[in-house]
């Protein structure tokens, strides 16, 4: 109750700046690409917003305590009594005028756990920009993300709708074309609206994307992400080292249009690309041992994450002889259809031609019995129970040129098959750097 009282009083000390300091605020909303898509607003308002003007959430602080740290710019407290000294004192200063933070433009990643989160944090702060990433699954039977705290698709919907609703007259809602429950959402708001995604119509087109691929003695290796772009009928192709997946592509459509929405030109020669650096556990490509390549998802998951993952590492254009593995774990919070939909990963990774499937956790067995009912044969499955003997087991079986995807939820060290990133450090051909490329890879997250 204590920790809850003070959360609030700082949610008012930060209302107070903003309303003084009268910053443009961009929120960003989503069942899926929020972080994406802020650090690719951060890559595309490099070049036009001073960085001392510039304020974008920091890690994942995207809740009611986290939106006043990232604007007093401060770390979360934890139990430490002199850390939340520090922080309340910084934020009454702020509060009361005493000291100002000097930014122009904050870029607010806001989450959302259960109905009404989004209304409080835009009660902070107000967006005058508001981006809404995705909602629905490409795949019907696919559920959202948290859909513990959400009877439906379209409940969901509406708590992110949340941040076009909020917009004035004179606000700008930014909405991907390409899924229907968000394009819907320009119906609820007076405010301009532009749009991003493959959809012919779109403000912000992708053209088209594709992997990069580099040849070397073991095979083809994927270095990044090349998308084409049409902005205001100019087209600019972007190259993203260091990532894989369409989902890229779609973070870039996004911050593109918040640039074209905050009055900014874009130029097709600037190398936006080299601004926009990989983040931790997020389609990340890192090199293997053994000469191999690693796909890096490990920060998170969920159904329609992982379909997206699979689908990338499907559609690579590898030599024969080359092999695609997914060491997948644990999703958490989907409520009653858990199983199912963990059967329906299964059968995604069959379907998609995957040459090894090595299923962790809790609910391992109902990945595997999805993939063996679409075809999977026994000698390209393999059930662990957790997450560091998979890593252990992958390094016995890779080879040099093959591919592995690692995706599964957050969690404690005593939940089963999640953590993914912990299969990764077993695989990555420079362990010693773990702690500048991994994601929780801090102390704390050996304490939990």
């Amino acid at each position: 109750m204590l920790q809850q009282s003070l959360e609030r009083w700082l949610g008012r000390m930060a209302k107070r700046t903003i309303r003084r300091e009268r910053p443009t605020v961009i929120g960003i909303t989503g069942s899926v690409g929020k972080s994406s898509t802020k650090e690719a607003i951060r890559a595309v308002l490099a070049s036009v917003v001073p960085a001392s003007a510039l304020c974008v959430t920091r890690k994942n602080y995207n809740n009611e305590l986290g939106v006043p740290l990232t604007l007093f710019g401060l770390s979360s407290p934890g139990r430490s009594p002199l850390a939340w000294a520090r922080l309340l004192w910084t934020a009454w200063l702020h509060g009361m005028g005493l000291r100002r933070t000097g930014y122009r433009v904050l870029v607010l990643e806001m989450g959302a756990d259960k109905p009404g989160d989004l209304a409080y944090l835009t009660s902070i702060a107000p967006p005058s920009v508001s981006v809404v990433t995705a909602v629905t699954p490409e795949d019907p039977s696919m559920a959202p993300v948290h859909a513990e705290q959400y009877p439906s698709v379209d409940a969901v919907a509406q708590e992110k709708s949340t941040l076009v609703r909020v917009l004035g007259e004179e606000g700008i809602a930014i909405l991907n074309a390409d899924d229907m429950r968000v394009f819907g959402m320009r119906h609820l708001t007076r405010a301009k609206t532009l749009t991003f995604g493959e959809t012919d119509a779109s403000h912000v087109r992708i053209l088209s994307t594709s992997v990069r691929m580099a040849d070397d003695a073991h095979g083809r290796v994927p270095t990044g992400v090349e998308a084409l772009f049409e902005v205001r009928g100019m087209r600019m192709t972007v190259y993203l080292p260091g990532v894989f997946g369409r989902s890229a592509a779609y973070a870039l459509a996004a911050a593109l249009a918040v640039r074209v929405a905050l009055g900014y030109a874009v130029d097709p020669r600037e190398d936006i690309g080299a601004l926009l650096t990989p983040m931790a556990g997020r389609v990340r490509i890192l090199p293997g041992i053994k000469h191999t390549t690693l796909f890096d998802d490990s920060y998170n998951s969920s159904p329609v994450a992982v379909l997206s993952a699979l689908r990338d590492l499907a559609a690579l254009d590898l030599l024969p002889g080359q092999r695609r593995a997914a060491c997948l774990g644990e999703m958490r919070e989907l409520g009653p259809q858990t199983e199912m939909l963990h059967r329906r990963v299964g059968e995604e990774a069959a379907k998609r031609g995957i040459d090894l499937l090595v299923c962790c956790g809790t609910f391992a067995h109902a990945m595997a019995d999805g993939a063996r009912a679409a075809g999977m044969t026994e000698d390209r499955l393999r059930i662990i129970e957790d997450t560091p003997e998979a890593g252990l087991f992958l390094q016995e079986w890779i080879k040099p040129g093959d591919v592995i995807l690692a995706k599964a939820s957050q969690g404690t060290k005593s939940t089963k098959g999640v953590r993914m990133e912990r299969v990764i450090k077993e695989l990555m051909a420079e362990p010693l750097r773990a702690k500048e490329l991994l994601c929780r890879q801090e102390a704390r997250w050996n304490e939990v």
